[in-house]
């Protein structure tokens, strides 16, 4: 038998062998299509729950830094009123002997 023979019955052969087959590789093929479905759906999901997370991480790590420079500003009212008020004694104390 020549090479071309030998490819025919190979090809026949092929051709009752895939009829058997294809059913169950239609199957997988589809199962796979399924899962990549399902892969991607959860990938959504997850990816949403994490931009989700960050976003609220960052709202909160925002809502911290106010409150720590409001808490700052107040401090800074504080001791500039207890340095003024430490200003106006020693000026009435050097009044004071002055006269």
């Amino acid at each position: 038998m020549g090479s071309g023979a030998l490819g025919a019955l190979a090809v026949v052969g092929f051709g009752k062998f895939s009829k058997k087959i294809r059913p169950v590789a239609v199957g997988a093929v589809k199962e796979g299509f399924t899962f990549s479905e399902w892969l991607a759906t959860k990938y959504e999901k997850v990816k949403e729950d994490v931009e989700d997370i960050v976003a609220e991480a960052k709202h909160e790590y925002q809502k911290d830094a106010e409150l720590t420079a409001h808490i700052a500003k107040k401090e800074e009212d504080i001791l500039r009123r207890v340095e003024q008020k430490v200003e106006e004694v020693l000026r009435q104390k050097l009044k004071k002997e002055e006269v």
